[in-house]
């Protein structure tokens, strides 16, 4: 049950159109008129030019603090230390999904609100309240929830379709893409979750994104490619953001944590060189198959789904991780990923053992 606890979903305002993160000031503006704006280099070179005009414009002064390494507890001390030094009373971030999670539980700590500009579509960490954290070596620690929602999501379409590399399009759709099944697992199999009708919905809403991927998805990465703003990359990017972040604010974040993501979590740990040049969808990506096939889908939708993710240019194998499939990486990464999920029933072990040897290749 609930027990009264606040429900969360997402952003307070969430604009998406060409040209938002000139926004940021008139947005920045309805919260406080001195920001701490947390960025990091390739991300501020790409939409900081549009970000500041917009401040400069609005009235809102602001200080730039570079960003750089995870989501830790050492980075987010310094974003909070660098905020009240400043006297800032809103915090921005610009940038991927571990600046995004480290700008949220920066101003959550601070008691301030927070503004996202994304400069990639990999992730849905610009809408959720959800924040992964890391150690300092980036080991994924814990995930902790914000107290308020993000006060504004400003997505520009023409910087994500036109100055972000369609890589990052295609993980983040491979991310969302996980979200089906691995919604579906958690409420069949893992233990402590309470089947109201927020997991459910999460559930059908996450179906609605898969069926979305499969009719535009590719279509949308050749558009990004190509640097062409289409309709239906504006659809996609949606997906990404908003409507894969609904699902897991539904789902509370974490609780849908499972085989795929599990097996990010396991590279992130094990296989930091590997971790160190690959998206966080891609990883993730790997672990599709596999937790399709442990929730008993036919083979049919199963390869249908590998077939969309090898179009995509996303990995479907422990060996496109550029991490060698023997006996000794199994049992490494199932080790992490029953330990770290908490599956301990040995007929559950068992199946997930047998139904990894589809990706150990």
């Amino acid at each position: 049950m609930r027990d009264g606890a606040q429900i969360i979903l997402g952003a307070g305002r969430y604009i998406q159109t060409p040209g938002a993160a000139a926004l940021t000031g008139r947005e920045a503006k309805l919260f406080a008129d001195r920001a701490l704006v947390v960025a990091g280099r390739t991300a501020w070179e790409i939409a900081g030019p549009d970000v500041e005009k917009g401040l400069r414009e609005s009235g809102v002064e602001y200080k730039v603090h570079p960003f750089s390494g995870f989501c830790s507890e050492t980075t987010v001390g310094s974003i909070v230390a660098d905020a009240r030094t400043y006297g800032a009373k809103l915090v921005i971030g610009v940038g991927g999904g571990k600046c995004m999670d480290a700008s949220k539980l920066a101003a959550d700590r601070l008691g301030v609100r927070v503004v996202t500009v994304p400069t990639t579509a990999a992730t849905c960490a610009c809408y959720a309240t959800v924040c992964i954290k890391y150690d300092d070596t980036g080991t994924p620690d814990c995930n902790e929830y914000c107290s308020q929602p993000v006060g504004a999501v400003l997505v520009d379409t023409d910087l994500l379709s036109r100055r972000s590399p369609s890589r990052m399009l295609a993980a983040g759709i491979a991310d969302a893409m996980a979200k089906y099944p691995e919604i579906d697992f958690s409420i069949r199999f893992v233990k402590g979750w309470d089947i109201t009708i927020m997991p459910v919905s999460a559930l059908q809403v996450a179906k609605s994104n898969t069926e979305k991927y499969f009719a535009d998805a590719a279509e949308s990465v050749r558009d990004v490619a190509a640097k062409r703003l289409t309709p239906v990359v504006d659809d996609i990017l949606f997906t990404n953001l908003a409507l894969t972040g609904l699902t897991s604010q539904l789902s509370s974040g974490s609780k849908q944590l499972a085989i795929a993501h599990g097996l990010y979590d396991a590279v992130s740990k094990l296989y930091k060189p590997q971790r160190a040049r690959l998206l966080h969808g891609e990883i993730v990506s790997a672990g599709i198959p596999v937790q399709l096939a442990v929730n008993g889908y036919s083979e049919e939708y199963i390869e249908k789904n590998i077939r969309f993710l090898k179009e995509l240019g996303t990995p479907t194998c422990i060996s496109d991780l550029g991490i060698e499939p023997t006996e000794e990486t199994l049992e490494a990464v199932l080790d992490f990923i029953f330990t770290n999920v908490g599956i301990d029933e040995p007929g559950l072990q068992r199946q997930i053992r047998r139904e990894f040897a589809r990706v150990m290749k």
